[in-house]
């Protein structure tokens, strides 16, 4: 049946159109296609094959809209016009269905195919974050195609697409998204963004309210200096610069190149000494000297150029400001505060002794006591050696004298006497001393008696001391006399003094309550204990204070309130990309590009609808996107040069390599028409030109001997005339029989006449495909039971039109066999023209000639190619 014909045929079109490029340059052969239907069955290849590119090309398109690539395709591609128009509506679908807006296209309508495109990415994008992974037999994979509209032989271009879900899903991520191998795909955020919990969500990070030149550390919660000079973020010119890192920022400074001293007044260039011109300014962090520009030292030139927590440090062209050894940089007020060592366990004290922190450091504080003889010294943590005989606690009379030793003391004679006694075996030593006998004249020794004992006067006792009835200094008691420490202190003597020790140690900040139970926080806000400038506002927190500027302002280096740059710290965070960021003292406004406006809140801008706002904009349709708008044509139609008018796209010229029509296209207003030649009608599909078949539509050829031929758009009568000797064969009408059907042995000349002449007519389109091996026009067989049997071609005529070029021999081959000879058609022939060929066949036996028989043969090219 001929819809068996037609569906093979067509079968082979949709492959073809998967292998080449181009439907016109089919090639393959049509063997099981009858001779009479190849013109019919080659039309049928070439529009299956370029439905087939058309849905390749729009496949493509769309992948090219969601990778955000361009929509031009060049080459020559056959369906490139719908790659381009399935590009531009998929496009359009994305912008709509991300903002926000409904994805129907009523009232207005693209045309078919472009609102199936369009509806499909327009909802496509608005399922954020579902994702349709494809598997072999998964049912969610036809659920896919039917939605990208996709073929079903285009199943193998789908499974390749799996790796390609961040192209084919922009919404599956907020900012950045990263195909994996496997199928799957990761989320990733911009820089100062870090990733949600649910790992597709960026939120600002903490990082990004670190001011410019300045990086988060997560481990310190603060924000770093980053050195752009080791981090490659500087743009100093390598030859002739040198990268210096300033705090925030960095330096680029002039230096001359090695081995160059140049006169003052000119200045070191490329190695050379150029120009005589003097140096009036210099840049900041310079000065002028000698005709050069020099470093200026701020730290010597200004001593208060940082704060007395911080350490200035030169460098070339600037300085920084350090915060010095046990003090870190505070971000909230910028300043250098001191770190509580002992609170962060970062002191270095041992077991035995208690942290206590200073401003700047810390201490360590002794805990056990020192034993007899000992002082424990507060500053030092060490046990150092009390002089008993300074601090007047030694019990030595004279003639001893006090001399002090590590942990005691011990009493010495005095030179001038003599010891009478020795020390008594108590640790004090008593010693009696009687002045030496004198007798100059010889008299008489005086009785002892007459002289009394040395009494010298004692010295007074040290602070916190008091002799006792033995005469010694002993430490005073001034916890049990009634020191004066607070009730929540515990009074502790010492050698010499006391010490109140809180039975609640509270942080700095803090204070103990009247109970003695906890630590209360101290409102240094309150207390007036806090130091805020005017333009700030005091701020109480647990164990200290903040000084707050008002919205918009933060604290600088001088400790005052100075307005944020918003716009210049957060850069195009702070406004929509549909709008400017401008600064304003202690705020920032956000100024809509052109296309939208403000809506309610200053902060964001709207689209504004340029389609219903301004009447007529567009001639044909208005389609209002996101910041613009976009003036479309009616199917047809081609937006001008002025992208709002509209006009007539001639689809005839424009796609004439794509063959719209098989016969003859007629451009029309928004469109075009096929139309057949005479001959030929409209195929059921508006464009095949189908043959008319004139010799089966009536008795068009009325003689006796007529045969009726059907050409390509025409049909020919041709009358069988018998030679002379010849009679019409009554069971065969196109073949005459010679009158005399045997001849006499050895009669050559009667063996030599054909026995019969056959006409066959064939008709052939113009400019047929001729496949390699050649296509078959005509088979001649003869008997199989003799031995030999040769066959002989010949070209009687050619009759071809002016212009057209007319066959010879050489378009056509003959394939001899045993007992059969088929003719081929080697080259494409070109119509119209008639072409006369005779194919003759001579049988041998036992090497003499038994007979011939003639086919003569009537080629008809028709002058089309359909």
């Amino acid at each position: 049946a001929i819809e068996q014909i037609l569906s093979l045929c067509c079968q082979e079109g949709e492959e073809w159109g998967l292998q080449s490029r181009t439907c016109s340059s089919f090639n393959k052969s049509l063997e099981l296609v009858p001779a009479g239907l190849h013109g019919l069955c080659l039309s049928t290849i070439e529009i299956c094959c370029s439905k087939q590119h058309k849905i390749y090309q729009c496949t493509a398109g769309q992948i090219a809209a969601r990778q955000g690539l361009s929509c031009s395709l060049k080459g020559d591609h056959s369906g490139s016009e719908f790659y381009t128009d399935c590009c531009e509506a998929c496009k359009i679908g994305l912008v709509v269905g991300s903002s926000a807006n409904k994805c129907s296209v009523e009232p207005f309508a693209f045309g078919s195919p472009w609102d199936e495109i369009y509806d499909a990415c327009c909802n496509d994008i608005k399922k954020e974050g579902e994702i349709i992974l494809l598997s072999g037999n998964d049912e969610r994979e036809c659920l896919f195609a039917r939605v990208f509209f996709f073929s079903h032989t285009f199943a193998s271009l789908l499974l390749r697409l799996r790796h390609l879900l961040c192209e084919q899903f922009p919404s599956i991520c907020s900012q950045v998204c990263e195909n994996v191998e496997g199928g799957s795909y990761v989320c990733k955020c911009h820089p100062g963004y870090e990733l949600l919990d649910d790992r597709k969500t960026c939120a600002l990070s903490k990082a990004s309210f670190c001011d410019a030149g300045f990086k988060h550390n997560k481990r310190t919660d603060k924000c770093e200096d980053v050195n752009e000079c080791e981090t490659g973020e500087a743009t100093c010119n390598p030859d002739s610069q040198v990268c210096r890192n300033t705090r925030g920022s960095f330096l680029c400074v002039d230096v001359v190149l090695p081995d160059i001293a140049c006169d003052p007044g000119y200045t070191p260039k490329n190695g050379k000494c150029e120009g005589k011109k003097k140096v009036e300014t210099c840049t900041p962090g310079f000065r002028r000297h000698n005709d050069q520009c020099v470093d200026i030292d701020e730290c010597a030139a200004d001593r208060n150029a940082c704060d007395s927590n911080q350490v200035c440090t030169n460098e070339i062209g600037g300085f920084r400001c350090d915060c010095k050894i046990g003090f870190n940089l505070d971000t909230v007020t910028n300043a250098c505060v001191d770190i509580n060592e002992c609170q962060v366990n970062a002191h270095e004290c041992l077991e035995t002794q208690r942290c206590d922190n200073t401003i700047g450091s810390y201490t360590c504080i002794r805990l056990q006591s020192c034993g007899t003889g000992y002082t424990l010294n507060a500053e030092t943590g060490h046990c150092d050696d009390d002089d008993e005989c300074a601090l007047g606690r030694h019990n030595c009379r004279p003639p001893f004298e006090c001399f002090n030793t590590k942990g005691s003391f011990r009493c010495r004679q005095l030179s001038r006497y003599h010891t009478l006694t020795s020390t008594s075996t108590s640790t004090t030593t008593s010693t009696t001393t009687v002045r030496p006998s004198y007798n100059p004249a010889g008299y008489g020794h005086y009785p002892a008696s007459r002289y009394s004992s040395y009494q010298p006067q004692l010295p007074p006792c040290g602070i916190g001391f008091e002799r006792n009835s033995a005469g010694a200094c002993v430490d005073i008691d001034e916890c049990a006399r009634g020191a004066s420490c607070h009730r929540h202190q515990q009074c502790i003597n010492t050698n010499g003094s006391y010490r109140c020790r809180d039975l609640l140690t509270c942080p700095v900040g803090y204070r103990v309550n009247d109970d003695i139970t906890e630590c209360l926080d101290i409102d240094e806000c309150a207390t007036g204990e806090a130091l805020c400038g005017p333009d700030q506002t005091c701020k109480n927190k647990k164990g200290g204070y903040v000084c707050v500027c008002p919205p918009g302002h933060m604290i600088g280096r001088n400790k005052r309130c100075e307005d944020i740059d918003e716009c210049a710290m957060h850069g195009s965070k702070v406004c929509q990309q549909n709008s400017n960021c401008v600064n304003t003292i202690g705020s920032y406004r956000c100024d809509c590009k052109e296309g939208f406006k403000n809506g309610p809140n200053e902060m964001i801008c709207t689209d504004v609808d340029e389609c219903k706002e301004i009447p007529g904009l567009c001639h044909q349709r208005c389609l209002n996107y996101w910041g613009s708008y976009r003036c479309g044509c009616h199917p047809g139609y081609r937006i001008s040069y002025n992208n709002r008018t509209c006009d007539d796209v001639d689809e005839c010229e424009e796609y004439k390599s794509a063959n719209l029509c098989v016969g003859i296209c007629e451009n029309t207003p928004g469109s075009y028409s096929c139309r057949c030649p005479h001959g030929y009608k409209l195929g059921a599909d508006g464009r095949s030109c189908i043959d008319i078949d004139e010799c089966e539509t009536g008795d068009v050829c009325r003689g006796r001997q007529d045969i009726c031929t059907n050409i390509g758009g025409s049909y020919r009568c041709t009358t069988i005339d018998c030679p002379y000797g010849y009679k019409h064969d009554p069971d065969r009408r196109n073949r005459c029989e010679r009158s005399n059907k045997y001849c006499n042995t050895g009669d050559m000349e009667c063996l030599r006449r054909p026995h019969s002449y056959s006409y066959n007519f064939l008709t052939i389109v113009s400019n047929i495909l001729i496949p390699p091996e050649g296509r078959g026009l005509f088979t001649l067989t003869g008997p199989s039971h003799f031995q030999m049997i040769d066959f002989d071609l010949k070209l009687v005529s050619v009759d071809a039109a002016p212009h057209v070029k007319p066959v010879d021999i050489h378009y056509f081959g003959l394939e001899k066999r045993t007992n059969d000879a088929q003719l081929n058609l080697k080259k494409s022939i070109e119509g119209p023209q008639d072409i006369e060929l005779e194919l003759s066949m001579s049988v041998f036996h036992n090497g003499e000639l038994y007979g011939t028989n003639v086919a003569k043969l009537f080629l008809m090219i028709s002058a089309y190619e359909y």
